[in-house]
């Protein structure tokens, strides 16, 4: 059940409202006891015009964050987002993330996926740093290339782009490619395990943060939806217990 909206709507409208009416009563009860002259009058109340123009121009950078937790209130999504522990969401997973800084403080990572080609070239440098920092162990959850089933969904998901053949070379490049990787660092920094079945997302855990980029059916390169979720959220803890039952599922392959 959702929680009761914030009132941040209306406490933005007593505060302007309040404050408004203050400053009226203040300036009609000095207007009153000074009994301008006509001119007086005139030149006061061009004072005032630049005043408030000035002042509306502050309140107004003041209120921003107001209006956008009105917005968030407003829609229903305010309480929903800080539930969920959502970081960040968007279609290029190479940019969702400060993908340098959360490498840089991670001690752990997993990545579970189908090959991450792409994301482990992009981030080569990182992921060597890691390796090599005492302490670090980085896992990685590929597919099985050695058992049929798993290889034949694989293909069939990816299809037509790439072929049984395509998607066995696919897993064992990356394979080869972590354990290179693992040379970089000390024994046992780097594990590699092969899981049979087939997962309908790739999930990135670092100590701060839970990255899952979808895949897609279409047969060209697309963007595709990716969120990340921060430790001791809901939605984080469900993926965290998807990778234990990857790993569950799976054998340990390297070291």
């Amino acid at each position: 059940m959702r929680a009761p909206a914030l009132p941040y709507r209306q406490l933005n409208s007593l505060a302007t409202w309040f404050l408004g009416t203050a400053a009226l009563a203040a300036g009609a009860a000095l207007l009153l006891s000074i009994g301008p002259s006509p001119a007086e009058l005139r030149s006061l109340a061009g004072e005032v015009l630049i005043t408030s123009v000035g002042i509306a121009v502050l309140v107004n950078l003041v209120n921003k964050r107001r209006d956008r937790q009105e917005l968030t209130e407003a829609i229903g999504l305010r309480h929903d987002v800080e539930q969920s522990g959502l970081l960040a969401v968007g279609t290029d997973y190479l940019d969702l993330l400060d993908w340098d800084r959360g490498l840089s403080r991670t001690r752990t990572l997993d990545v579970s996926g189908a090959w991450s080609t792409t994301w482990r070239a992009a981030h080569r440098e990182e992921l060597l740093r890691l390796v090599r920092r005492p302490g670090a162990k980085v896992r990685f959850f590929l597919p099985d290339h050695t058992d049929p089933a798993c290889v034949s969904a694989l293909a069939a998901r990816f299809h037509p782009v790439y072929t049984e053949h395509d998607v066995r070379a696919k897993v064992q490049e990356a394979v080869a490619d972590c354990v290179r990787l693992a040379a970089a660092g000390p024994a046992g920094a780097v594990e590699v395990w092969a899981c049979s079945g087939f997962r309908p997302s790739t999930i990135y855990r670092m100590d701060d943060a839970l990255v899952v980029t979808q895949y897609h059916a279409q047969p060209d390169r697309q963007s595709v939806p990716c969120h990340a979720y921060r430790p001791g959220s809901p939605l984080h803890s469900f993926y965290e217990r998807e990778l234990a039952a990857i790993r569950d599922a799976g054998k340990q392959i390297f070291p």
